[in-house]
């Protein structure tokens, strides 16, 4: 018992901290893409025509590589690029302290805890936060060596943005934004199970690890949102509190939604008769009296010649 409100009392004091950390990282981690996607859409494409231009006049390579201009405009964006990359890293680094937060109070509370999680939100944002910039320094600097030489070539464009360093960089940051991706879809998953999470903030919370993976949006929306939301639901936002399982150190999964069986479909009646009451039983139709016809006088007129 002593543990258990020892634990919660430790949840209390760091709530606030939590909530801070977590609301900044989402919004710089939004912020710092937003400002790579402005400076990438002002970069300067290369047409097919232009790729095909050698081939086309019978060359083996442009004497000028076309990606050339791709290296001027690393070059002549590089600080740009640099800090708004340093910015979405440090909302990336912040993502820590949240997921390392949420996936100990799962922890706490599962009868099966996973340490997996923990040294998912742990090494996750901190390989992302630190390759990620370095990656795009190598490529700058790769970008000043091809630049400073005469030779403008493909095999002098390969030779100074290739090479073992960068392919080291690029394979450890996969490694780090698929560990991210898992953080924020095991926790998320394990916490809306156990009643820690709403099963909104569950669902976007794997939607957004699912979107690391396969960005299907140019900008990390739904990331940057799920941060907002949960810093939102520690600080009881609006008034609403939080869900019960933050108040007793054992699970208190949501109930599961009652299906109700679907009624057989009854044979369609009758229809009522044109003289049944709304609301009532229909009344038998009474036939109408037969007034019996009197004979014709052409009728007796021939009964009587027959005579």
């Amino acid at each position: 018992m002593a543990d258990a409100e020892r634990q919660l009392a430790v949840e209390g004091a760091q709530r606030v901290r939590v909530a801070a950390c977590a609301l900044t990282a989402g919004l710089f981690f939004f912020g710092g893409q937003l400002w790579v996607a402005v400076i990438g859409a002002k970069e300067p494409t290369v047409g097919v025509l232009q790729g095909l231009y050698p081939a086309l006049h019978g060359m083996a390579a442009a004497k000028i590589d076309p990606r050339t201009i791709h290296e001027q405009f690393l070059v002549g964006h590089q600080y740009s690029l640099i800090a708004s990359f340093v910015i979405s890293n440090l909302g990336a680094l912040g993502m820590l302290v949240p997921l390392r937060y949420l996936a100990a109070a799962e922890s706490a509370r599962s009868p099966t805890p996973s340490k997996v999680t923990s040294y998912l939100a742990l090494y996750g944002p901190i390989l992302l936060a630190v390759f990620l910039p370095a990656f795009e320094i190598s490529l700058i600097i790769g970008a000043h060596s091809y630049l400073s030489h005469s030779a403008r070539t493909a095999a002098a464009i390969t030779a100074a943005t290739a090479g073992g360093l960068r392919v080291a960089l690029q394979l450890i940051l996969t490694v780090g934004t698929l560990s991210l991706a898992a953080a924020f879809i095991l926790i998320s998953l394990r916490s809306m199970r156990i009643g820690l999470l709403t099963r909104l903030m569950g669902i976007v919370g794997i939607i957004g690890g699912v979107l690391f993976l396969i960005p299907l949006t140019p900008l990390p929306v739904v990331q940057s949102l799920w941060l907002v939301f949960f810093a939102a639901m520690l600080l009881q936002f609006g008034g609403r509190p939080l869900p019960e399982a933050w108040t007793v150190l054992e699970p208190r999964p949501w109930p599961a939604r009652e299906r109700v069986p679907r009624q057989p479909r009854q044979p369609r009646s009758a229809p009522a008769p044109r003289g049944a009451r709304r609301g009532g039983a229909s009344e038998p139709a009474v036939p109408a009296p037969v007034v019996p016809s009197a004979p014709s006088p052409s009728a007796s007129k021939k009964r009587k010649r027959r005579r």
